[in-house]
């Protein structure tokens, strides 16, 4: 894994000049926190703090800050994609014990690619209370 990153960086070093013609364009240190965030999401051998200390030697501290935002970014977007994944699954745990073997592949299939909004559009509704009725009659 050491050697591993060890190349990435060496090959990161050779890009440094066109980052650099990227970071003082204008938006530019977003569009590279947006690579930057690419390529810690889809490189196992890149530690944050090396890409950190990289283009902070390389194109100063406002590229360092683009890297801490893009590790933010990340952190933020696994965080919602646990909560998705950890809704279906209750989701699909209750349906299962309440339908049992009547609960078909494409019911869950619809379940797992759903938006939250989708899954529940109305969050502060009671669960069991299926009208707006209902609802007022509890609150």
């Amino acid at each position: 894994m050491i050697r591993a990153l060890r190349d990435f960086i060496k090959i990161l070093v050779r890009w440094m000049d066109v980052a650099r013609e990227v970071a003082t364009a204008p938006n530019g240190l977003s569009a590279l926190a947006q690579v930057l965030c690419y390529i810690l999401e889809v490189n196992d051998h890149v530690e944050r703090e090396a890409l950190q200390a990289l283009l902070e030697r390389e194109l100063g501290p406002e590229a360092k800050e683009a890297i801490v935002t893009a590790g933010q970014q990340l952190i933020e977007q696994g965080r919602r994609e646990g909560r998705r994944d950890g809704e279906c699954a209750l989701l699909l745990r209750q349906l299962r014990r309440r339908f049992g073997t009547a609960m078909n592949t494409d019911i869950e299939q619809r379940i797992t690619t759903a938006s939250i909004e989708q899954r529940d559009p109305d969050p502060a509704r009671p669960v069991g209370v299926t009208t707006r009725a209902g609802q007022d009659c509890l609150g």
